[in-house]
């Protein structure tokens, strides 16, 4: 499970709305951090299963099979980086904002 890194806790009158809405974006994006997850290891039981399937037939029936899992493992990994960068992205605008406002 994917645990929080970065939530807002301290709630100013003049953010509040701000924060509320920062941690709805944080939960939303490790909810799809976590799905998308769960759908890799998934395809990656399958792909294992269809290699050694391939390994051993060596037909192009599981040849084919085989390189299509590679392409949707390949396709839920981008997801997955995408996720993350949309993740990496609100914790360096949080962080810029926590450095400027340093009294």
């Amino acid at each position: 499970m994917f645990s929080l890194i970065f939530l807002r806790k301290h709630l100013h009158e003049d953010d509040g709305r701000q924060t509320r809405q920062l941690n709805e974006n944080i939960e939303s994006i490790i909810k799809s951090i976590e799905e998308i997850s769960d759908d890799q290891r998934e395809l990656v039981k399958k792909f294992k299963s269809n290699m050694e399937l391939f390994a051993s037939e060596r037909s192009l029936e599981s040849c084919v099979q085989t390189l299509n899992q590679s392409m949707q493992l390949a396709n839920i990994r981008e997801q997955l980086v995408e996720t993350y960068k949309q993740y990496c992205l609100l914790l360096e605008q949080e962080l810029k904002k926590a450095l400027y406002k340093k009294p």
